[in-house]
């Protein structure tokens, strides 16, 4: 909840507060925010219709940074994947690099990259912007901590951050992708004479069998 609350109200308030010259950007912001909240708190997940594959989402990201930051996001994606919790939180995360990008590296364009593959779900997120130093960053600093790296962490991920000052950043985040569906497919191939098999006959199961 504080992740989300950091990445949508909290960073929407402040952008309202830096348009305040701009009476119809801040009704705009302040309407577009409601309807992200509201969705959140019904369906617990902010998820629309656009956003039920991968794709979608990172379209829906990407044009949300451009409308609001005035930055070009470009979207790379190799493969494709239904919508579960444990992608919305590199989504989520994935998101927050970016803006964190639009907002402190001082460039017009971000990169992001996303593979999906059959063990991980692994994004990057560049800029040749600024850079920073990563380990300098203060402890009260909670974007990145919260809203990337513990989102992460609570789905079994890991996160990568590679920044200098002057030398751009680059996010590197890798997701486990849960395969159950593969499990159960062989599980359904396995030969039927397979001793292991429960459906494989024995000489006991034969009524006509002796000892």
């Amino acid at each position: 909840m504080a992740a989300h609350l950091h990445d949508s109200v909290l960073q929407t308030l402040a952008l309202i507060q830096r348009s305040s010259d701009q009476p119809r950007r801040m009704v705009a912001l302040a309407r577009r925010q409601e309807r992200e909240l509201r969705a959140w708190l019904f369906d617990g997940s902010g998820s629309t219709p656009g956003d039920a594959l991968l794709s979608g989402a990172l379209a829906a990201v990407a044009e949300e940074i451009e409308a609001i930051h005035d930055a070009t996001v470009e979207v790379v994606l190799v493969g494709d994947s239904a919508m579960d919790d444990p992608l919305r939180a590199l989504v989520g995360a994935t998101r927050e690099a970016a803006v964190n990008a639009a907002k402190h590296a001082g460039v017009d364009r971000i990169d992001i990259y996303v593979e999906v593959e059959d063990r991980d779900v692994l994004a990057f997120v560049r800029d040749r912007g600024r850079g920073f130093s990563p380990a300098e960053v203060p402890g009260d600093r909670h974007g990145i901590r919260r809203s990337i790296v513990d989102r992460l962490d609570r789905h079994g991920g890991r996160t990568n951050i590679h920044s200098a000052p002057g030398e751009g950043t680059e996010v590197e985040l890798a997701l486990p992708r849960r395969r159950a569906e593969t499990a159960s497919h062989n599980d359904d191939a396995r030969a039927p004479d397979d001793p292991d098999d429960p459906r494989a006959p024995h000489a006991t199961d034969d009524p006509e069998a002796t000892a």
